[in-house]
């Protein structure tokens, strides 16, 4: 029951969650769980269809204007709603209502990748219907989405069908969140509206941009029994403007009678394929539902069989971390023309914009189970190389590049620089994880060929940033990492860190090309990046024997947690500047660094773990898997517990209050990597793998599968043993607690007592 998600009842104040927890989406193409019938007034809903990487551009207005501040922001867009179905009842319309209905039923099936919905529905005359609905969001052909709807008449009626296109949308706002956009946005424009046998079109236009949307959706409507109805003729009040376009039906039904329509919505973007939207044909062009869902299923066997972690002895959690699974597989773009939104492909929450989340929290769930899918979000960074440099050029560096905090076409889109400009360890997350992704598939080519230049011009930054001071270390000034409420401050310890291992994999990779490739690299600069990696200081405190957030941090006074922690995360209660003068972390910082480098006297890690969980908020869904994955690797499980099942069922209990805007994606990658690099012991370091489970005690079993190289290992952890089996590929070298090893075939090690 784990791959299932259920709930029933229908409460309108709880449809906005509703719709993000059962939305479609597939990387390409996502629609929110919205009710296809209508709302109820005065509902929470939020109506939403979006294209991963189809955005329009607007003013970023500063009262105050400084040089380099971005003036011109980007926004996901909501698109052409092609869920509107009108259903009217010998005249009167059907709409989910709590006086009306009754049995009201949703369930995602992960294994099937279908949406479902089902309930029953008697009007004012008595006359009563059953509405069975079921939708996917193709991950076979990302373009499609194929919905079903189902009607069985429970009295004779005559039922009124009408399945519309609607291009007159807008995007959601909410001046109270900051989390969400503060101002209402309306960008696509209606360029052509037809219909032709059976078929809707729609053509829009953004203002700003000038990118297209081409909408097509076919239908196919049939009786139970098989026996087709009448075509439908189209009804000339379902034209508006361009705006609304639909096909109607009028069918009389006897009791017992089921009607059903198919439709199958087709979306292009001129972005990947021209103005001219077409391709060639495919087999995808005259599939109907069942079509589409048993290519779904096989795609979702493939998926499960490399992605699936089992754990025994806690099947709640389970759920909610096979919920995030799925999720990550809905958001991860499957080519290089987009990345992941902070929300998938779910919400509208951060205006659709992609951050460091995706390097760090969901890119390591991607390349060892679907290796090609981490190579399009690395190649979207490539991608969006000159954007980066013309950046850098805006923060007034003379070379370099200096990824953007905040975007989806490659620019800076964040206006408040103190905490999103500032974080230029986005360059060093972006390089840990070419080096991640080298490491864990030997793809030399792609480092040859795209990835080193990156790693160049990342490293380049530093050294503007940085000095030597009169100590002989390297410090690197005015950045803020990544606890937001810490901003612009000195030798940030995870800053400094990433940046020397941005810098001396920079200094590898230019010696391992150079004798095949000219790069604008020379030995001087190569030099000076290997002896900034080299002294690079990293702040550590002697009386209390951990390391420093930054180099004032431990100067300033301590927060009151009693007396100053409200209902909801301090930044909705407190100004900025009040909390960057307390000891207060919104998220994990020193932690996260020791989480992905590792590296320090196991005493300084367990010292600097207890400082700062006392001063951590969490405010950030990011902070809790670092936390989690430290708490297993320093031997406590119990306490990793704590903190997964905060992290695993954050968004299925709306535990932060905002799921209504959309997934936490990359909490859904940190709860990946909770089970796997926490309990499961998971840690890559250069060229091998290595495994040190370690399990809560309520948990019996644990079971997850890593691809490394071209090699394909099952794990199986227990308290006593751990066996390693070599599902295909080559004989590959291991660690296992500590102790090196061939697999050939399959191993097992005893856990230390």
């Amino acid at each position: 029951m784990s791959f299932l998600l259920k709930t029933e009842g229908f409460s309108p104040e709880n449809l906005s969650l509703e719709e993000t927890l059962f939305h479609c989406a597939n990387g390409y193409v996502g629609i929110r769980g919205n009710i296809d019938e209508g709302a109820p007034e005065g509902s929470s809903s939020i109506r939403g269809t979006y294209i991963n990487g189809f955005f329009d551009t607007h003013p970023i207005n500063h009262p105050e204007k400084l040089f380099g501040f971005p003036v011109i922001g980007e926004r996901m867009l909501n698109v052409t709603d092609v869920q509107q179905l009108d259903l009217i009842v010998n005249g009167e319309t059907v709409r989910p209502d709590p006086e009306r209905i009754s049995g009201w039923r949703r369930e995602l099936d992960m294994r099937r990748g279908i949406c479902s919905r089902s309930y029953s529905w008697k009007g004012s005359s008595g006359r009563r219907l059953d509405v069975e609905t079921r939708r996917l969001a193709s991950f076979h052909h990302t373009e499609y989405i194929a919905m079903e709807y189902r009607l069985t008449a429970l009295d004779d009626l005559t039922l009124d069908l009408t399945s519309r296109l609607n291009g007159r949308v807008e995007n959601f706002s909410d001046p109270d969140d900051p989390r969400v956009s503060g101002e209402g946005f309306r960008s696509l424009e209606v360029e052509k509206a037809s219909i032709d046998r059976g078929i809707l079109e729609m053509v829009s236009r953004t203002k700003g941009t000038g990118l297209r949307l081409q909408v097509k959706s076919r239908h196919r409507l049939h009786r139970g029994s098989g026996k087709t109805p009448a075509a439908g003729t189209v009804d000339p009040a379902a034209i508006d403007g361009r705006e609304r376009i639909g096909l109607n039906w009028s069918i009389e039904l006897e009791a017992g009678e089921t009607v059903i329509l198919e439709k199958i919505s087709r979306f292009r973007d001129s972005r990947r394929y021209g103005d001219g939207f077409e391709t060639a044909g495919s087999r995808a062009d005259s599939l109907l539902f069942d079509g589409f869902a048993a290519l779904q299923q096989e795609y979702l066997d493939r998926f499960w069989e490399d992605a699936d972690v089992v754990i025994e002895g806690d099947e709640h959690i389970l759920a909610g971390l096979r919920y995030s699974l799925y999720g990550l597989l809905q958001s991860g773009s499957k080519d290089a023309a987009a990345g992941i939104p902070a929300k998938g492909l779910s919400g509208e929450g951060y205006e659709g914009h992609y951050f460091w989340d995706t390097e760090i929290y969901m890119f390591p769930f991607f390349l060892h189970t679907s290796p090609e899918l981490a190579l399009r979000l690395l190649e979207f960074r490539c991608e969006t190389l000159p954007a980066a440099r013309q950046q850098a050029r805006n923060l007034g560096h003379r070379k370099g590049a200096a990824y953007p905090w905040r975007t989806i076409a490659g620019r800076e889109c964040s206006a408040y620089y103190p905490s999103g400009s500032a974080q230029y360890h986005i360059n060093a997350d972006i390089a840990h994880s070419i080096r991640q992704y080298v490491d864990a598939t030997g793809d030399t080519g792609f480092l040859r060929d795209k990835g080193a230049e990156v790693l160049f011009e990342t490293a380049r930054i530093w050294m503007e940033l940085g000095n030597f001071a009169s100590d002989g270390r390297f410090h690197i000034h005015g950045i803020t990492g990544p606890d937001e409420y810490t901003c612009l401050v000195s030798d940030n310890y995870f800053t400094n860190r990433m940046a020397g291992e941005n810098l001396s994999y920079a200094v590898e990779v230019h010696e391992q090309l150079s004798g095949e490739f000219r790069r604008d690299v020379d030995s001087d600069e190569a030099r000076e990046w290997r002896r900034a990696a080299d002294r690079m200081f990293l702040p550590f405190d002697e009386s209390l024997g951990i390391n420093p957030q930054d180099a004032t941090f431990l100067s300033k006074p301590e927060w009151d947690f009693e007396a100053r922690r409200p209902a909801g995360p301090l930044l909705l209660h407190y100004h900025h500047m009040t909390l960057s003068r307390y000891q207060v972390c919104k998220q994990a910082d020193t932690i996260l660094a020791y989480m992905l480098l590792g590296g320090e006297d196991p005493e300084v890690m367990r010292r600097s773990y207890d400082y700062y969980e006392k001063r951590t908020t969490h405010d950030s869904s990011l902070s809790y898997a670092a936390f989690a994955i430290m708490a297993a690797r320093l031997g406590d499980a119990e306490k990793a517990l704590g903190y997964f099942r905060e992290n695993a069922s954050l968004d299925l209990d709306n535990s932060h209050g905002n799921t209504r805007d959309g997934i936490h994606a990359a909490n859904m990658g940190g709860a990946w990597a909770t089970v796997v690099q926490g309990f499961g012991g998971f840690f890559a370091d250069g060229g091998q793998p290595s495994f040190s489970p370690i399990l809560p005690p309520s948990w019996k079993s644990l079971t997850y599968r890593i691809r490394w190289r071209k090699a394909s290992i099952t794990v199986t952890a227990a308290h006593d043993t751990v066996s390693l089996t070599l599902n295909g590929g080559p004989e590959t070298e291991v660690e296992v607690y500590g102790k090196r090893l061939v697999l050939k075939d399959t191993l097992s090690a005893a856990v230390p007592g």
